[in-house]
């Protein structure tokens, strides 16, 4: 059920990204209000591995200000809300993932449209696709990585 819920997330926002370059905030706040809703109900859930995960996405917010918006506030907060879903070594892993096809991705468009490099990049795309990533070798038993 979360799993679906957080591609769900993404996709929308994936959407929303491409589109508009923005992420509304009710959408980060329904997310959000439904991922505490679970840690809620479920008994087994560690808190501090939670806060953990959502402190990756304050840091980022932080890193957001401090570099005037060159990471998006949105992404940073997309990457927050997820922490309440995937827990501390999972959203760690989904950033980087997700950094790294961002990385080659703008390094194939850079090569391509001769060196542009004021670009904006829609982030949760890559968050999308990261998390299927993760998902699929979830699923395969860990047999791809």
């Amino acid at each position: 059920m979360e799993q679906f819920g957080l591609v769900l997330f993404y996709g929308i926002t994936a959407f929303d990204d491409i589109r508009t370059k923005q992420v509304r905030t009710v959408e980060l706040i329904i997310f959000a209000v439904i991922g505490m809703v679970l840690n809620v109900i479920n008994k087994d859930v560690n808190f501090f591995n939670i806060l953990s995960a959502v402190a990756v996405g304050a840091s980022l917010a932080a890193v957001s200000v401090l570099t005037k918006g060159r990471l998006g506030m949105g992404d940073a907060l997309i990457i927050a809300v997820s922490g309440l879903y995937l827990g501390f070594i999972n959203t760690l892993t989904l950033v980087w993932l997700s950094s790294i096809m961002a990385a080659g991705y703008g390094l194939i468009y850079l090569r391509k449209c001769d060196n542009k490099r004021n670009i904006e990049l829609p982030f949760v795309p890559f968050l999308l696709l990261a998390y299927m990533v993760m998902l699929i070798r979830q699923h395969m038993g860990g047999l791809l990585f």
